[in-house]
C-alpha cells in the first residue's frame, strides 16, 4: 500500500461568508470576492495576532526548541483540491493540466484553516471553512462534487478537533509521531482563479508512534499506528494470527537447525582431545559465524561486516513525494535513516536438547576462537562509557552445582588451556587480581552466587548530592573492569528474568561476544526469553521488556526470525543417527500390594468416592452431580494425590501421616501400619455399636411412649433388655481388654526394673495404651448405667399400671424386687463411673480440712513503740497502716473460711449421707460455682492490696480486673445494654466489691511497710554521729521499731506466699468438683425422659427413621467386625500371603476368596451356593448377613516386567486408541512395552530384607542389592515427583543397608561419582538438576508412572547423554490396579500419539519384509522426536504444582479417568430383602390369576 496521495479539482458555484454564529452574513454571495475577503482578513488576523501571555509563549518557545525541524517531516498522506472560480457561470471548466501549467502555488501565501462541514448531495458540494486563529467569520463554498476518495480522505485528515489540537500543540501527549495541517492558499494567473485547499499528514522522522517511546503493557489503540499502517501495509504481520495463545513450539519451531549436507566433517579434529560429532562440528561452524569468523583451511578468516547483517526491522519505503523513507512497524517510527546501525549481534543461544554435549561445543569455541591483537591500553566499553582492560579470557558462570562438572569436562576435553576459579573476596578492586585475571588465563569460571554478591561493586551507586566529595572512591569488582573475551552463561534460564542480582550483574559485564547456554530456555513463557535479549544485547529488544511484550503479542512474525538468527539447537531426535549413543532399555515393573496395602488403599479410595459423590466405578450417585463442578475438580485432584502417594508409602503425604497418627516420627514399617489399620478399625467398631445402642434405646423410647398401646412399658422393656444385654457384654469385653492390657504393662515394667536395677530415681509411667482402654471401659459403664436405668424405669412403669399389675400380686412384689435391684445396680454403676473424679476431690478435701484444723492465720502484729521526738512521726503512721493490715488480713481469713466451706462440702452421690441424686446437681454446683469464683476474684484482689500495704507495689492488674468486672456486672443488669457478657453471681459480686473498695482507699494516706522501713532507716542514719543522751536513746528506740518493721514484711510476705498456695489448692478443688457434677450431670441428662408428654399415638414417621438408621448402623458394625476380623488374621497369618488357601467346602486351593466374620475361609463360588440355602456358616453354623462377608485376595506376590521396543511402527493396531480397561500385558497392540524374562523378577524377589516398608519401597530396595550383587559398582538414579516420598525411601534405605546421596544437600553429586559406598542418587522434580551429568549411572528407577513425560525425561537425560559408554536402564515402578496404571495408560496413550503422528499415520505390517531394520529405526526416532515433543509441550514451571509437596500438574480432564480408568464395574445385586420381597410380590400376582382363571372355568 502506497501513501496517500490524493487530487480534486472542483469548480466553485458561489462563495459566502458568514458570522461563525451563523446568524448574520458579513459578505454576501458571490464568486470570487467573499473568498477573496475571507483570505486577506485571515492573513491579516494571523499577522496583527494579539501576543500570548508570558507563560504560554514560554511553553511554546521551549516546544519550538525541542521539536524536530518542520522540513525534516515526511508526508506520508495529503489530499490537494483545487478550488476554480470561473468568470460566469457559463464559463468552461478548467482542466488539472491547464491548472499545473499556468498556475504556481509553491510561493503563495497561505492561511491555516479548518473544514468544519463537508457535505455533497446531486447539486454538488459544500464545505465550510473557519480560520486560525479565529477569525470569527466561515466560508461557505459551494462547487461541483468532490470525488468520494479525495472527500473522505479530507474528513480523516482534517479533523476539527485533531486540527485545533495541532496547532494549540495538545496533540502531541497522544500523538505524538504525527503533525496535521490544512492549509488555503490562492494562486491569481492570467486565465484562472484558483485557491487550494490542501491537508496533509506530516510525521516526524524516527519519532515513535508510542507515548515516550514505549508500547503499554495493555492493548491500546494508537491513531499514529493505524495512519502508518494505512500509508504502508505490513504484509508479514496481516499474514499470520496474533491472536492466538503462544506456545513453546513457536519458540523451538523457530531456532536455527544447520543442515546435515552443510560443511565438512572432521575439520575441528585435534582442537579438543576428544572428536566431534557431526552435528556438533555444524554447531562449532555455527557459533563462530555468529561471532564473525570462520574456519577455512585450517585457518579463521574474518567474515566482511556486510556479510553479516542481522535480522533488520526497517523496511525501506517512499513518502507521499517519491522520496526514500524508512519504517518500523515494531517501534512504531518513520525515519529519513534507521535510528540503529545494522550490528549483528555477536554469539548467541545455544539451546542444544540436554545431553548433547553443550559444553564441548563451547570449549571448540574457546580453544579455536582466541582473541588476537590484544590492545595494550584500556578500551572504552560503550555500554558502561568505563574503560576497560582489555582480556583474551572467556568468562564462563555457572550454578554452583555443576561448578565441578565444568571443571573435569576442562581438564578432560582442553586441558591446554588455562583455567581460574574466581571465587570473589573482599579485596575485589585489587589491580594485582584484575591484571590476573585479564592476561594469566584462557578461561575463568565464576558462579551465579558469587556475581549476586558483587551486585553492589558491579553497579554505580545512585547520584546524591552531598555536600562533599567522596573521600574514598566506591570500590569495584575485577570483573567489570575486564572486558572479556567472550562471556557464557551456563544455565541461561536463570537470568531470563533480569531481575535477580546476578543476572543484572551478568548482563551488565564488558564483553566481545555473549552466548547463552541453556537446554530448556523456558521456564514459563514468552517473557522468559527477554532476559536472554538483555544479555546477549540485541537491540532495540534489550532496551526495554515492553517492546518485547509488544513484539509477542502483536508482531509474532518477528519472533520466529529473531531466533532463527540467533538461536541454534539440536533435538536427539535430529541427530539420532550421529550420536552412536548405547542403547537405553525402559522396563515397566508392575508390583501388586500386599494384603495390607490393599485394604489401606482400598479403604481411602471408598473414603474418595464418598468425598466425591460416586460410585465404585465412577458413576454419578446424584443426578446433579457433574465433574466439571470446582469442588468436584478440588476434591478429585486433592485425591488423587493421596492415592498416588499411597501407592508409595501409606505415611507419604500430610494428610496420609496424619491419619496414620504420626506427624515427623519415625518411617512405619508395614507391621506397623497394619497395627494401626486394627487400632483405627477397633476405634470405629466402637463408635458404631455406640450409635447402634443410642438408636435401639431411641426405638424403646418411642415404643414406650405410644399413649395408645397399653403394653407400650412392656414392649419398651424387651428393647431395653436386649439393650443391656449389650452393655453387659461390651462392659465385660472392656474389663478383659483392660485386665490383659495392665497385666502386659505391669510385666514390661517389672523387666524394666530388672534391666535397670542400677536407676534407683526411675519412676515407671503409665503405658499409653491404657489410658483409651479406660476411656472405653468407662463409656461401656455409662451406656449399661443408661439401659439399666431405663430398664428400671419401665419396670416402675408395668408396676404402678393396674391393668397390667394388680396392686400386691406376686407379679407386683416380683416387679418391686427388679425395679431395687436394677435402680441399686445403675447406682452401683454410677459410682464406678464417677470413682476417678470422686477420688481426686475426696483427696483435695482432706487437705483442705487438714489446712483447716491446723488453722490458717496472719502473723500477729504489734505496735510500735514510742520512740521519741524523733520517731513519733513513724509511730503513728505504723498505727494507722497496722490497723488497715489486720483489718483486711481479718476479712481476708474469713473469705477463705467460706470457700472452704463451699470447698468441704460433701458430694451428692456420697453414702451415709442420706443425699439422693435429683438431676439437679449440676446446675446447684454451678451456682456454688459463680459464688466461688467471685470469692477467688475478690481474694485476689484484696490479696494484691494487701501486698501494695505490705511492699508499696501498685496492684495495677487487680485494679483493672476489678473495673472490667464491676463494668461487665453493671451492663448485664443494665437491661438497655446489647451483647451483655454473663458474669458470675453478679448481685454477690455488688456486695463484696465495696468491701474491696474501703479496704483500698487509703492506700495513698496509711503508705506501706517497705515505706516505713525505708523512713526508719532515715532517721537512724541521721541520728549517727550526734552525741547526746536523748539521741542515743531515740536511735535504740528507732532500731528496735525498724527491727519490728522488718518481721512485720517478712512474716506477711511468708504469709501472702502461703495463702496463695492455698488458693492455688481451693482452685484446683473447685475445678476437679465441677467435673465431678459435669460427669454426674451427663449420666443424669443420660437418662433423662424421652418426652415430658407421652404421645397420642406412635410416631410411625420417627420409629421408620430410628429402624433405618438401627439397620444401616448394623451393617456397619457387621462391616467392621468382618473388617477387623479380616485384620486380625492378616496379622496372625503374616508371611504367608504366598502359601495356598484351601477351601474348606471343595478342598481347593483359591485365589479370590471371602472371609467371614467368624474368621473362616472359602472360594467365592462354594460360599455364594451354601449361603443360598442355608444363611449359616459351614464350619460353626453361625447365622450370617450379607455384612459378614469380607472379599479377600490371596495373589501370589509376582512382578511383571515390560521392555519397551521401538517397533512401534510395525503394529497393526497402532492408529487404534488404547483401552481404559487394558493391562499393559494385555494388550500389546496399544502399548510400547514388551514381556521380558522373569528369572530376573524371581531373583529379585528373592533377596531377603531386614523389615518390610511395602511393596514398592521392598522391591526397590531389593532391585538395588540385586544389582549390587550381580553388577558391582553400578550407580542409580531414584526419581520421584515427591520430596517427602524420598524423605521416606531414604529412611527404608537406611535400614537396607544401602548408601545413598540426595540432590539438593552439601557435596551430594561428587559423593555420589567418587564414593564407592553410594549406590543411588535420590532425585526429585522440584530440586534443580539443570545441566547435570551423571554419565556414570546406568540405572534410572521412576518410582511412579507420569503423565507429563518431560519431569521424567529430566531425570532421564541426566544419564542418556554425551559421555555415557554403557548400556542404561529406566525401570519404572507402578502398583497394578491402581490409578497408577490409570495414569500410566494416559502417558503412553499420548506417547504413542506423538509417535504416530511423527510416523504419519501410517500403518506397517508386521510381517517381516526387506524394510523391516528400516522400519525399526523409523520407530526409534519417531520415539526420540516424541521425548522431544514432550519436553516443548510446556514449560517445566507449567508441569509442576507449586509448594514443597507438590507434583505434576494433572488436567481437569484428565482426573476422572486416572482416579477411575481402572475401576472395577461393580456387579449391582439386589438385596436378600429385596429378593424376597419381589418373590413374595410375584407370588401373590400368580396367585390372583390362578383365581381368576378358576372362576372363569366355573362361570
Amino acid at each position: 500500500m502506497a501513501p496517500i496521495n490524493d487530487y480534486a479539482l472542483v469548480t466553485v458555484t458561489s462563495a459566502q461568508v458568514r458570522a461563525s454564529d451563523d446568524d448574520s452574513i458579513i459578505v454576501e454571495a458571490g464568486s470570487f470576492t467573499p473568498a477573496r475577503w475571507f483570505l486577506e482578513h485571515a492573513a491579516s488576523a494571523t499577522n496583527d495576532e494579539v501576543e500570548p501571555p508570558t507563560k504560554r509563549r514560554r511553553i511554546d518557545e521551549n516546544a519550538e526548541k525541542s521539536d524536530i525541524p518542520p522540513e525534516d517531516d515526511i508526508p506520508t498522506h495529503r489530499v490537494r483540491i483545487d478550488l476554480y472560480f470561473p468568470d460566469t457561470l457559463k464559463s468552461e471548466p478548467a482542466s488539472p493540466k491547464a491548472i499545473e501549467d499556468s498556475l504556481d502555488f509553491d510561493k503563495a501565501e497561505e492561511v491555516s484553516v479548518v473544514p468544519f462541514g463537508i457535505d455533497s448531495d446531486f447539486d454538488g458540494s459544500r464545505i465550510r471553512l473557519t480560520a486560525l486563529p479565529k477569525l470569527g467569520a466561515v466560508l461557505m463554498i459551494e462547487c461541483s462534487d468532490i470525488p468520494q476518495s479525495a472527500r473522505e480522505t479530507l474528513r480523516q485528515i482534517a479533523l476539527p478537533g485533531q486540527l485545533r489540537n495541532t496547532y494549540s500543540r495538545m496533540r502531541e501527549s497522544t500523538n505524538p509521531a504525527t503533525r496535521l495541517a490544512c492549509t488555503l492558499k490562492r494562486s491569481l494567473g492570467l486565465t484562472h482563479t484558483v485557491i487550494r485547499l490542501e491537508a496533509s499528514v506530516f510525521w516526524r522522522s524516527g519519532v515513535s508512534v508510542f507515548p515516550y517511546g514505549k508500547p503499554s503493557v495493555r492493548t491500546t489503540v494508537y491513531d499514529d499506528y493505524n495512519l502508518m499502517t494505512q500509508a504502508y501495509q505490513d504484509t508479514a504481520r496481516d499474514e499470520m494470527d496474533q491472536t492466538r495463545e503462544w506456545t513453546p513450539h513457536e519458540f523451538y519451531d523457530s531456532v536455527h537447525v544447520p543442515d546435515k549436507s552443510a560443511g565438512e566433517t572432521g575439520i575441528y579434529s585435534g582442537v579438543l582431545s576428544t572428536d566431534l560429532y557431526p552435528f556438533q562440528e555444524r554447531a562449532v561452524t555455527w557459533m563462530l559465524r555468529r561471532e564473525g569468523v570462520e574456519f577455512k583451511a585450517q585457518q579463521l578468516i574474518k567474515i566482511p561486516r556486510e556479510k553479516r547483517k542481522r535480522l533488520d526491522f526497517w523496511e525501506l519505503v517512499r513518502d507521499v513525494d517519491g522520496k526514500e523513507c524508512y519504517v518500523s512497524f515494531l517501534q512504531g517510527i518513520v525515519s529519513h535513516q534507521p535510528l540503529l546501525e545494522n550490528d549483528p549481534t555477536s554469539g548467541g543461544l545455544l539451546a542444544e536438547e540436554m545431553g548433547l554435549g553443550k559444553t564441548v561445543e563451547i570449549l571448540s569455541l574457546v580453544a579455536l576462537h582466541k582473541r588476537t591483537n590484544l590492545p595494550t591500553r584500556e578500551v572504552l566499553d560503550d555500554f558502561s562509557g568505563t574503560y576497560v582492560t582489555p582480556s583474551r579470557a572467556t568468562l564462563i558462570i555457572t550454578p554452583a552445582s555443576i561448578l565441578q562438572q565444568w571443571i573435569t569436562e576442562l581438564g578432560r576435553h582442553a586441558p591446554a588451556l588455562k583455567v581460574k576459579h574466581y571465587q570473589g573476596g573482599k579485596k575485589v578492586s585489587d589491580a594485582r587480581a584484575v591484571h590476573e585475571l585479564a592476561n594469566d588465563y584462557d578461561v575463568v569460571l565464576a558462579t551465579y552466587l558469587v556475581l549476586g554478591q558483587e551486585i553492589h561493586y558491579a553497579e554505580a551507586p545512585p547520584d546524591r548530592s552531598m555536600r562533599h566529595a567522596r573521600r574514598f572512591d566506591r570500590k569495584r569488582s575485577p570483573l567489570v573492569q575486564i572486558q572479556w573475551w567472550r562471556i557464557c552463561i551456563d544455565e541461561a534460564q536463570m537470568v531470563e528474568s533480569g531481575v535477580a542480582a546476578a543476572a543484572r550483574v551478568a548482563c551488565r559485564l564488558p564483553r566481545i561476544h555473549s552466548w547463552a547456554v541453556s537446554g530448556t530456555p523456558l521456564r514459563k513463557s514468552a517473557q522468559d526469553l527477554h532476559g536472554l535479549l538483555v544479555f546477549l544485547r540485541y537491540k532495540p529488544l534489550s532496551d526495554d521488556a515492553r517492546l518485547w511484550s509488544h513484539l509477542i503479542t502483536n508482531h509474532r512474525h518477528l519472533f520466529r526470525g529473531i531466533w532463527g538468527d540467533i538461536a541454534l539447537r539440536h533435538t536427539k531426535a535430529q541427530v539420532r543417527d550421529e550420536l552412536r549413543l548405547p542403547a537405553q532399555k525402559r522396563v515397566v515393573l508392575t508390583v501388586p500390594f500386599s494384603a495390607v496395602e490393599q485394604q489401606h488403599y482400598g479403604t481411602l479410595f471408598t473414603e474418595m468416592c464418598e468425598a466425591v459423590g460416586v460410585n465404585a466405578d465412577g458413576s454419578p450417585k446424584d443426578e446433579n452431580w457433574s465433574p466439571e463442578h470446582p469442588d468436584t475438580v478440588e476434591a478429585m485432584r486433592s485425591w488423587l494425590v493421596r492415592l498416588r502417594q499411597t501407592c508409595l508409602h501409606p505415611q507419604v503425604g500430610g494428610r496420609n501421616r496424619k491419619a496414620l497418627g504420626r506427624g515427623v516420627g519415625p518411617l512405619r514399617t508395614i507391621g506397623e501400619v497394619l497395627e494401626v489399620m486394627v487400632e483405627q478399625n477397633e476405634t470405629n467398631t466402637r463408635a458404631e455399636e455406640r450409635l447402634l445402642l443410642a438408636s435401639t434405646l431411641l426405638r424403646a423410647h418411642i415404643l414406650g411412649n405410644n399413649g395408645e398401646d397399653a403394653e407400650r412399658s412392656t414392649k419398651a422393656l424387651e428393647v431395653y433388655n436386649e439393650a443391656m444385654a449389650t452393655t453387659v457384654r461390651f462392659v465385660q469385653e472392656a474389663r478383659e481388654r483392660l485386665t490383659r492390657a495392665e497385666a502386659a504393662a505391669a510385666a514390661r515394667e517389672e523387666a524394666h526394673v530388672v534391666e535397670d536395677t542400677d536407676d534407683e530415681g526411675s519412676a515407671s509411667e503409665s503405658t499409653p495404651e491404657l489410658g483409651p482402654l479406660r476411656t472405653y471401659l468407662r463409656t461401656a459403664l455409662q451406656l449399661q448405667h443408661a439401659c439399666t436405668f431405663f430398664a428400671a424405669t419401665a419396670i416402675f412403669q408395668i408396676k404402678t399400671n393396674e391393668i397390667l399389675t394388680p396392686l400386691n400380686s406376686d407379679k407386683f412384689k416380683e416387679l418391686d424386687e427388679r425395679e431395687t435391684a436394677l435402680y441399686e445396680s445403675a447406682k452401683q454403676l454410677r459410682k464406678e463411673i464417677l470413682k476417678d473424679p470422686t477420688l481426686k476431690v475426696e483427696a483435695t478435701m482432706r487437705k483442705i480440712k487438714a489446712l483447716e484444723k491446723k488453722g490458717t492465720k496472719m502473723p500477729k502484729i504489734s505496735d510500735l513503740e514510742l520512740a521519741g521526738i524523733e520517731g513519733r512521726r513513724l509511730v503513728e503512721k505504723s498505727d494507722e497502716l497496722f490497723d488497715v493490715i489486720r483489718a483486711q488480713a481479718k476479712h481476708i481469713l474469713e473469705m477463705r473460711s467460706k470457700m472452704a466451706e463451699y470447698l468441704v462440702m460433701p458430694l451428692v452421690d456420697e453414702d451415709g449421707e442420706g443425699l439422693e441424686t435429683t438431676g439437679e446437681e449440676y446446675e446447684t454446683s454451678t451456682k456454688q460455682q459463680d459464688e466461688l469464683y467471685v470469692y477467688f476474684d475478690i481474694v485476689k484482689a484484696m490479696q494484691a492490696d494487701l501486698n501494695t500495704f505490705i511492699t508499696g507495689e501498685n496492684a495495677t492488674l487487680a485494679d483493672w480486673e476489678m473495673k472490667s468486672l464491676e463494668r461487665d456486672v453493671k451492663n448485664f443488669l443494665d437491661p438497655e445494654t446489647e451483647n451483655r457478657a454473663v458474669p458470675h453471681a453478679p448481685e454477690l459480686f455488688l456486695k463484696l466489691l465495696p468491701i474491696r473498695n474501703n479496704f483500698r482507699a487509703p492506700k495513698d494516706e496509711v503508705g506501706s511497710v517497705r515505706g516505713l522501713i525505708q523512713e526508719a532507716r532515715g532517721l537512724e542514719t541521721s541520728m549517727q554521729g550526734q552525741i547526746s543522751a536523748r539521741h542515743e536513746t531515740e536511735s535504740l528506740l528507732i532500731h528496735r521499731n525498724l527491727t519490728a518493721l522488718q518481721k512485720v514484711f517478712s512474716d506477711y510476705n511468708k504469709a501472702l506466699s502461703a495463702l496463695e498456695k492455698e488458693v492455688d489448692l481451693f482452685r484446683a478443688a473447685q475445678n476437679q468438683r465441677l467435673e465431678f457434677y459435669r460427669q454426674l450431670q451427663e449420666l443424669s441428662d443420660a437418662v433423662a425422659p424421652y418426652k415430658e408428654e407421652v404421645d397420642a399415638a406412635l410416631d410411625v414417621r420417627e420409629l421408620e427413621l430410628v429402624m433405618a438408621r438401627e439397620e444401616h448402623q448394623s451393617t456397619n458394625l457387621a462391616q467392621l467386625k468382618t473388617k477387623s476380623r479380616f485384620l486380625l488374621n492378616l496379622r496372625d497369618d503374616s508371611g504367608g500371603q504366598d502359601s495356598p488357601k484351601i477351601c474348606v467346602i471343595c478342598q481347593s486351593s483359591f485365589e479370590n476368596g471371602v472371609l467371614t466374620v467368624c474368621g473362616h475361609q472359602y472360594c467365592k463360588e462354594c460360599i455364594h451356593h451354601w449361603w443360598t440355602a442355608h444363611r449359616t456358616c459351614p464350619v460353626c453354623k453361625r447365622r450370617l448377613h450379607t455384612a459378614d462377608f469380607h472379599n479377600i485376595t490371596y495373589k501370589p506376590q509376582e512382578l511383571k516386567a515390560q521392555e519397551e521396543v521401538h517397533s512401534g511402527s510395525s503394529s497393526p493396531n497402532l492408529d487404534d486408541p488404547p483401552s481404559s480397561s487394558s493391562t499393559p500385558t494385555q494388550s500389546p497392540s496399544s502399548s510400547i512395552y514388551s514381556d521380558v524374562d522373569t528369572k530376573l523378577m524371581d531373583e529379585i524377589k528373592s533377596i531377603d530384607l531386614p523389615t518390610s516398608y511395602g511393596t514398592k519401597i521392598d522391591t526397590l530396595g531389593r532391585h538395588l542389592h540385586w544389582l549390587r550383587e550381580h553388577d558391582p559398582g553400578a550407580k542409580s538414579i531414584v526419581f520421584s515427583q515427591y520430596r517427602e516420598f524420598l524423605d521416606v525411601l531414604g529412611a527404608a534405605l537406611h535400614e537396607f543397608k544401602l548408601g545413598f546421596s540426595r540432590l539438593g544437600r552439601a557435596g551430594a553429586v561428587e559423593k555420589f561419582r567418587h564414593d564407592p559406598s553410594i549406590d543411588c542418587l535420590l532425585l526429585d522434580a522440584k530440586t534443580d538438576s539443570s545441566g547435570l551429568t551423571l554419565v556414570n549411572a546406568t540405572h534410572v528407577f521412576v518410582c511412579e508412572p507420569l503423565i507429563q513425560t518431560a519431569v521424567e525425561l529430566q531425570a532421564i537425560a541426566r544419564v542418556h547423554r554425551i559421555g555415557q559408554t554403557r548400556q542404561t536402564t529406566v525401570w519404572m515402578y507402578l502398583v497394578g490396579g491402581t490409578v497408577e496404571e490409570a495414569v500410566y495408560e494416559i502417558s503412553v496413550a499420548r506417547r504413542l500419539a506423538l509417535v504416530q503422528s511423527r510416523l504419519g499415520g501410517k500403518r506397517k505390517s508386521r510381517s517381516v519384509t526387506p524394510a523391516a531394520a528400516a522400519a525399526v529405526v523409523l520407530g526409534e526416532k519417531a520415539i526420540e522426536a516424541a521425548n522431544s515433543e514432550e519436553l516443548k509441550t510446556a514449560p517445566m514451571s507449567k508441569l509442576l504444582v507449586g509448594g514443597k509437596s507438590g507434583g505434576e500438574m494433572v488436567g481437569d480432564g484428565d482426573l476422572w479417568q486416572c482416579l477411575f480408568g481402572k475401576a472395577q464395574k461393580v456387579e449391582v445385586k439386589p438385596s436378600v430383602e429385596m429378593e424376597v420381597e419381589v418373590g413374595r410380590h410375584l407370588r401373590a400376582e400368580a396367585a390372583v390369576m390362578r383365581r381368576v382363571a378358576n372362576m372363569q372355568e366355573e362361570e
